[in-house]
């Protein structure tokens, strides 16, 4: 049974609150520019819970303002990080320190072709002990992307995710949220400075910048497109996330901005056709019917996915039989996680061909361009 103190809704978002209301004011008193940093400082989505008497927040970027998912008691942090059912967890993979009150990070990269991947192994692991083995003090996850692969490497995850921060506060620490700040404050600091005066200051700029930057989106822009609600968006999520860990700027169709004067239908095509590819999971009825008549018309190289033997409607998906080339169809068991490798090959010989073949018929063309 789970002996919860003080942790509560009320307690646990008001420690998330704080820690952004302080971390946003010591970025802007320090005169950082917030284009050059996570997009989860300007405007965060963040998932909340506790593990016995440790509270794990993960904060992830969003548009417009913050919002909060609470999901209450939980028993391991990869429920929280990963967002799955709950479980009990066979055990953790590291330690949290108990002998220090100030912030300890873990820090990852997340470039264009640098990334961070942690890869638990076994059915039912947590990440941090923390919540099992009393006080510790608050600990960080940077930029990490996290995979669980219960038979171990080479074998496909059964779930995937990308955490641009996760903060670990013992209960003594949340229901005590003015002080929060004061012991992260120097190792955040330290970290916030590097990230703005570095090459990954850049990069985050230019992924602040995506919607003008079309040459960058096409590079390495990936579109997630399907039924964008219930068990259905958590699939979506994954996807995106293990195309994340494979280099891509993935991103679902409803979190990219929206434009006022743009209708739905003109906001897929215009970040579909800035994007290198798109996936179309198949597995419902939804919005996706419509799009894929879009992308076939715009000539977008589209990788169809669905279950084995079904789908919403036999009506699509199969143009790639006889008469386009840049439409696929992949049918995969379980999850569509075990055939995004394939979809990957299989995009990139697309855009490969597309691009000497157009090199080669337009004399103008740099021919060093990709």
């Amino acid at each position: 049974m789970l002996m919860i103190l003080h942790l509560s809704p009320g307690t646990a978002q008001n420690a998330a609150q704080m820690f952004l209301r302080d971390l946003r004011s010591w970025v802007s008193k320090n005169n950082l520019e917030s284009s050059r940093l996570p997009g989860w400082i300007t405007a965060a989505r963040v998932r909340l819970g506790w593990v016995n008497s440790s509270c794990i927040i993960v904060f992830e970027d969003t548009i417009g303002n913050d919002s909060y998912e609470i999901r209450g008691s939980v028993h391991a942090d990869m429920v929280l990080l990963m967002n799955v059912k709950d479980y009990h967890p066979s055990g953790a993979s590291l330690k949290a320190r108990k002998d220090v009150k100030k912030l300890i990070a873990l820090r990852g990269t997340y470039q264009e072709k640098n990334r961070t991947i942690f890869n638990l192994v076994g059915k039912s692991p947590a990440f941090f002990d923390c919540g099992f083995a009393g006080y510790h003090g608050p600990t960080a996850l940077i930029n990490i992307l996290m995979q669980h692969t219960p038979d171990g490497a080479g074998t496909t995850p059964v779930a995937v995710r990308y955490i641009p921060f996760a903060l670990y506060l013992h209960e003594n620490d949340v229901i005590h949220p003015n002080q929060i700040w004061n012991n992260c404050e120097q190792t955040m600091g330290d970290i916030l400075l590097e990230i703005h005066n570095s090459d990954t200051g850049s990069f985050y700029q230019r992924l602040q910048s995506r919607a003008t930057i079309f040459a960058l989106n096409k590079a390495s822009g990936v579109i997630v497109l399907g039924k964008d609600t219930g068990d259905q968006l958590q699939e979506l999520i994954q996807v995106r996330d293990y195309l994340k860990g494979k280099g891509y700027d993935a991103e679902l169709i409803k979190n990219l901005p929206d434009i006022p004067m743009m209708s739905n239908e003109e906001k897929v095509r215009l970040w579909s056709l800035a994007s290198r590819f798109v996936v179309m999971i198949d597995r419902v009825p939804a919005g996706h019917l419509v799009e894929y008549q879009i992308l076939k018309e715009q000539r977008t190289i589209t990788a169809f996915l669905r279950p084995a033997g079904s789908g919403s409607t036999y009506m699509i998906g199969d143009d790639a039989l006889v008469d386009i080339n840049y439409m696929q169809l992949f049918e995969f068991n379980d999850t569509a996680l075990s055939i995004l490798d394939s979809v990957k090959t299989w995009a990139e010989q697309i855009a490969e061909q597309r691009a000497t073949a157009y090199n080669k018929a337009y004399p103008w063309r740099d021919k060093r361009l990709p």
